[in-house]
């Protein structure tokens, strides 16, 4: 069976910020649970475009779901996808918590690079969901 990799409260924020972050918020109180992948602009670097998994195929099927914008989530005015919808209400309220997420809230990385998307081999990175080169690149 898949042992997710849980990340740290206080990693949440930094990793899904890292560059090209791929992670799953997982309620275990309701059991529901949504993949989103936070993909930093190439052009503004205070902006990162917000995608939800809306198919089986993992690597390929998001479809837009708003922005991040100087550390703010937005709704993106050209999404397919609802601002009602539950899984734009759900990253909205875990990213406006995100100091205080309850201890029912998990988030999940799938074992690979928060900033480059690469996979995770050495058990240091995958604990701490970055690969060495990207560590060093972020300071951290």
């Amino acid at each position: 069976m898949h042992t997710p990799h849980i990340l740290a409260r206080e990693q949440i924020g930094l990793f899904a910020l890292a560059g090209s972050a791929i992670f799953t918020v997982v309620n275990r109180r309701t059991g529901n649970r949504f993949t989103y992948h936070v993909e930093k602009s190439d052009r503004h670097p205070t902006l990162y475009f917000v995608s939800i998994l809306t198919g089986p195929e993992n690597t390929s099927d998001y479809a837009y779901l708003g922005i991040i914008r100087d550390g703010r989530y937005w709704h993106g005015k050209k999404s397919q996808i609802s601002a009602e919808v539950q899984s734009n209400q759900a990253f909205a309220w875990v990213w406006e918590h995100l100091e205080r997420l309850p201890a029912c809230i998990e988030v999940w990385h799938e074992g690979r690079c928060g900033r480059c998307n690469r996979t995770l081999t050495v058990p240091e990175s995958i604990a701490s969901g970055y690969g060495p080169e990207c560590r060093q690149l972020l300071g951290l």
